[in-house]
């Protein structure tokens, strides 16, 4: 019987596993690397715990200070809004085992729940939330030591209720996502989302025209109007309750803010049964898997939602699914491996919402920007900036490129394919969506802010052939000697490896310093045309790089085949 085992033995025996998981990672090939990342990181993470801390210490001491307690509910709302933005942009810590697997033992539900609640907890929008709201309560206590104890009941409560409010939020995010037609419709929103908040920010801020007073105080004024709607909403939600609590204890009504505090933890009750349900229906053996879901087919394999398309040599590539749409035809000039892995490529993409998004924001955010912009005189910038950061979203996934064939990266080495085969066709799908977004950028920078200069044009052309392929060399090596599975179903969880990261970040910056320098240089020298040529050095010298690591990449491959196949295989 499950409930035979003692609590303390089990629990015990789960940090055991995570903690050598942990160790035992740095102790593989590639680990060295992962803990030079994680060091560099560790200032950066402080900084971001640190900030908010800092800014919430200052604005709950001040609300007191200045006699404006109701500015507390801001505060708390503040710091909540941060935990979740957070959630969402940065995925928690990776776990080195399925938790779902430890249905398999003799482990009852409630132990099962708690495990599954504490899994993952150190993450770091809940480090940084919680240690936001201390920041907060401590303002408050300097400002004010009678409020000491509710400040801080209050705080601990809001910071569990938001912990729970995250780890509900995900687990069941996570359950809609597991079909593609609701990933696809989740990116849609988010999207939608996105491009209004920078549009309303973008409006409300006039940029491209001179500063209006009189408009500026107007759209103010509504926006207060705005918030003096919502404001009741906002004071009936945890992180209101918590800002009510202090000011009740202000006036001396100490049982009224005991009363709000324990509603933070009646909504934190709430939270916590969702996720339980959800962590049910997990214990039972519910399958989200959409290849469980799918009939199973004579030809391939479905991975991911995606059908492993096998190569053959000499031969057109086999058709993924009836009625699929298959990639362009290709040039006779291309081997069949090739553009079998460009169709693979292209349905994997066409499945994947998420690199959608990211193809899609850039081309949204310089039609929003780039015809306000084109009125400061800007318009010879515009299209070198645009394609830098159209391209550094591109760059991040030439870090991963064998990410998303999860454990079908076996089928290349069964198959009578050379390795560097399937990454050349790999890399080539990756130069078209650059291609495309060249293409797409300058089309509209010239419908909306004018056609950019033609020597502009072709520096920034050939700077962004340097980039990719210098991306894309090193993205290869990266790619084998340290993968990382994706999973489409799964709600922000990393693209690649915290070095590889780095590293992509690392190498587009200095690849856009040296883009931008040489653009300045011109100018500053009266030289439009001087970094033509330099640009066109840099970019064959990055092709015959790429054209060495690319000859040399069946060696490595193979070499790290086991490694390669089993992170790729290992789940989620």
């Amino acid at each position: 019987m499950p409930d035979s085992i003692p609590v303390r033995q089990q629990f015990a025996a789960v940090a055991w596993l995570r903690w050598r998981l942990f160790a035992n990672g740095f102790r593989r090939k590639g680990g060295t690397g992962e803990l030079v990342a994680r060091i560099i990181v560790f200032p950066i993470a402080i900084g971001f715990v640190l900030g908010p801390t800092l800014a919430a210490f200052a604005a709950a001491r001040a609300s007191v200070t200045n006699g404006h307690l109701e500015f507390l509910t801001g505060v708390f709302w503040g710091i909540f809004l941060l935990q979740i933005i957070v959630s969402i942009n940065i995925s928690p810590p990776g776990l080195s085992f399925d938790p779902e697997s430890l249905i398999r033992y003799p482990l009852a539900f409630p132990r099962y729940l708690v495990i599954r609640l504490f899994l993952g907890l150190l993450s770091v929008s809940t480090i940084a939330g919680t240690i936001a709201l201390l920041g907060a309560a401590t303002g408050i206590t300097v400002a004010n030591h009678a409020l000491a104890p509710v400040a801080f009941a209050a705080a601990l409560a809001l910071a569990l209720c938001n912990m729970l409010f995250v780890r509900m939020v995900f687990a069941w995010v996570d359950r809609w996502l597991s079909t593609r037609r609701a990933r696809e419709l989740f990116t849609v929103l988010i999207f939608a989302f996105s491009i209004g908040i920078q549009y309303v920010n973008v409006t409300f801020n006039n940029l491209g025209h001179r500063p209006d007073p009189a408009a500026q105080e107007a759209k103010i004024a509504a926006a207060l109007r705005l918030y003096g709607r919502v404001e009741p909403y906002l004071h009936r939600l945890p992180p209101g309750l918590a800002g009510s609590a202090v000011l009740r204890n202000s006036e001396s009504a100490q049982l009224a803010a005991l009363s709000l505090i324990f509603a933070i933890l009646l909504f934190a009750a709430f939270f916590l049964a969702i996720f339980a349900w959800r962590m049910q229906r997990e214990y039972r053996g519910e399958n989200l898997s959409e290849a469980a879901k799918s009939p199973a087919t004579s030809t391939g394999s479905l991975r991911n939602g995606v059908r492993t398309v096998v190569p053959h040599l000499g031969r057109a590539p086999i058709a993924t699914e009836a009625g699929e749409p298959s990639f362009p035809a290709a040039p006779p000039a291309l081997p069949s491996v090739v553009l079998a892995c460009l169709e693979k490529e292209w349905i994997s993409v066409r499945r994947n919402p998420a690199q959608f998004y990211g193809l899609l924001m850039p081309l949204a955010m310089v039609f929003i920007f780039a015809g306000r912009l084109g009125r400061f005189s800007m318009t010879g910038m515009i299209f070198p900036a645009a394609v830098a950061y159209s391209v550094l979203g591109i760059a991040a996934l030439a870090y991963n490129i064998l990410g998303l064939d999860a454990s079908g990266v076996q089928f290349y080495f069964i198959a009578p394919v050379r390795f560097r085969s399937v990454i050349l066709g790999k890399n080539l799908f990756g130069f078209c969506l650059t291609v495309a977004q060249l293409v797409l950028i300058y089309g509209v920078i010239a419908f909306t802010a004018g056609t950019p200069p033609v020597l502009i044009t072709l520096s920034t052309v050939l700077w962004a052939v340097f980039a990719c392929l210098a991306n894309a060399t090193i993205g290869n090596m990266r790619s084998i000697t340290a993968p990382k599975k994706m999973d489409p179903s799964k709600l922000s969880r990393k693209q690649a490896s915290q070095l590889s990261a780095l590293i992509s970040v690392g190498l587009m910056l200095v690849i856009g310093g040296i883009g931008f320098g040489l653009i300045a240089l011109s100018q500053f020298l009266d030289i439009p045309w001087l970094p033509i040529p330099i640009l066109l050095a840099l970019a064959v010298g990055a092709f015959a790089l790429y054209a060495a690591g690319l000859a040399g990449i069946d060696n490595m491959a193979l070499s790290r085949r086991e490694t390669l196949i089993e992170e790729l295989s290992k789940a989620s």
